[in-house]
């Protein structure tokens, strides 16, 4: 995905964008008019958090309810997982981690509760429900419903699907009411990441002891240094590298450190960063193909995305 096209479409509909992005905005500007204090990397930068209103059409087409129906699909499948947990489980959560997990599913419910308005306002049709029995989570990890260590790990996976896939979505939801929808619901998915990753990193879970907020490769467990060989598959399970690897043909992997042919390792003559901070100053995207590559891994034969 070009950030500089979005941010090109929004700022012909209001000149003063980039005032409104704030407190990113110097880091933005600076970006994008090749500055020299750069600023990037001193934080994650998920594509969504810049928007703040929605700066959109409301042209619907099929390529707009498909898009809305795959995270639809994603909602699914990451509110049936807490919902089993809470409801068919419940002792595998700790009493003082229960109020942050049931927030998590009321929240994906509400995601799924706005979907489907949108899908129907634009006239289509909405993905039919998919109930607890559509997927199977043990298929990655066979523990995921006894150890809390491998639910927590499972979950993080599952947001960082969902983000990388609304990142993924925004090109094709370009020019239509729903664009700010989806941007809006992006940064709430990295936000869930984000709070699961902090609460896996509390259980000090072997090569897992240093993750961190947002996808990194400076986890090594003896001291949080890069981890080598490099690898942005912060589950640390093979068959989980379609969320976090790349697209065939293009540069989204998770480990990259160039972005709108900028690099940013030393960018601004900054030596403190890395590849590792370079690499984590931006979320990657993941289209269409792979998203539902890798939802199927938690889905059902009879079910899955086609």
């Amino acid at each position: 995905m070009n950030i500089l096209n979005i941010l090109t479409e929004i700022e012909k509909i209001d000149g003063r964008v980039y005032e409104k992005f704030s407190p990113r905005r110097a880091a933005l500007k600076n970006f994008i008019g090749f500055g020299k204090k750069v600023t990037l990397a001193a934080m994650p930068l998920t594509l969504s958090g810049i928007f703040q209103k929605a700066y959109s059409q409301t042209t619907a087409n099929s390529v707009t309810v498909d898009s809305l129906n795959l995270l639809l699909a994603l909602g699914y499948m990451q509110f049936q997982f807490y919902n089993n947990a809470i409801t068919t489980t419940p002792n595998l959560i700790p009493a003082t981690d229960k109020p942050i997990i049931n927030t998590l599913r009321d929240q994906e419910q509400a995601h799924i509760n706005v979907l489907i308005k949108a899908i129907t306002d634009l006239g289509g049709v909405p993905r039919a429900s998919m109930p607890y029995a559509n997927f199977d989570y043990t298929k990655v990890n066979a523990n995921v419903t006894t150890n809390y260590g491998t639910f927590l790990r499972t979950a993080v996976v599952l947001e960082d699907l969902g983000e990388r896939a609304y990142k993924g979505q925004l090109v094709s939801l370009m020019g239509t009411s729903a664009l700010a929808l989806a941007a809006r619901i992006q940064t709430i998915e990295a936000r869930h990441s984000a709070q699961l990753r902090q609460m896996v990193n509390k259980l000090q879970i072997a090569t897992l002891k240093y993750l961190r907020p947002w996808v990194s490769i400076r986890r090594n467990d003896a001291d949080g240094t890069d981890l080598l060989p490099i690898t942005g598959n912060d589950s640390m399970i093979g068959t989980l590298n379609p969320v976090y690897d790349i697209d065939t043909g293009l540069l989204n992997r998770e480990t990259k450190t160039i972005q709108a042919g900028i690099e940013l390792i030393g960018i601004g003559g900054n030596t403190n960063l890395t590849v590792g901070p370079a690499s984590e100053a931006f979320d990657e995207y993941l289209l269409t193909a792979t998203v539902k590559t890798a939802a199927n891994l938690f889905i059902k034969a009879a079910f899955q995305l086609k």
